[in-house]
């Protein structure tokens, strides 16, 4: 097992990610002990599970989602990322 400390882990985080995913063993210390980094299974409706919802639900609700945006967008008054964040003073 490849163990690192937090601060190694956040230097390079992708790296050690994609480690991981591809099955090797990587551990990060906290208070004395490894704490293990490995993929799980997440089951295909997670976000339904999470938010109460059945299936579909949360397929209606998106399809609401992506019908207001794209009224939204056929509007013209959309602005950009960009412009978003000079209004926001970022």
């Amino acid at each position: 097992m490849k163990t690192l400390s937090p601060t190694e882990v956040r230097a390079n985080m992708t790296r050690w990610l994609d480690q991981a995913i591809a099955g090797q063993s990587i551990g990060i210390t906290h208070k004395g002990r490894i704490v293990k980094l490995q993929p799980v299974p997440v089951p295909e409706d997670w976000a339904a599970q999470g938010y109460g919802l059945t299936t579909a639900e949360l397929d209606r609700a998106a399809a609401n989602l992506i019908k207001a945006g794209d009224k939204h967008l056929a509007s013209g008054k959309t602005v950009s990322w960009d412009d978003l964040k000079k209004r926001k003073g970022q």
